[in-house]
């Protein structure tokens, strides 16, 4: 198998075990945190830095299939943010034990930004 398509596959099963992991600490009930509008809680940190390694594993999966930057930075970023709106509602659908909050889409978004951001400035 040819290195680059092995390093590939394995980011491609890191990511994806990382969203099941994703999934799973979504959807466990747990006792509420209490709510605090405010946007840089713990809580928030976690939500970003879950979703800038994310982030990354999407990049660095797909890198592979684009040959525009560009579009892996795109599409790194919609899949990451996507996912964490989609758990968010998720939890707001299906477990009653967990609660929808805005706060934690911003901070799922602002992680996938930071990290691609970071990315970028690393590799260009």
């Amino acid at each position: 198998m040819h290195l680059a398509r092995r390093s590939s596959l394995i980011y491609i099963v890191f990511t994806l075990v990382w969203a099941v992991v994703i999934f799973y600490l979504s959807t466990m009930p747990g006792p509420q945190l209490p709510r605090i509008d405010w946007l840089m809680t713990p809580d928030k940190f976690g939500h970003a830095a879950v979703y800038g390694i994310l982030a990354m594993g999407i990049f660095f999966s797909i890198k592979s299939c684009y040959t525009n930057s560009k579009t892996v930075y795109r599409w790194s970023f919609l899949l990451a943010s996507g996912y964490g709106a989609a758990m968010e509602l998720i939890q707001f659908s299906f477990f009653p034990d967990r609660y929808f909050e805005l706060w934690d889409i911003v901070a799922n978004i602002i992680g996938a930004f930071v990290a691609l951001w970071l990315l970028k400035i690393i590799y260009h």
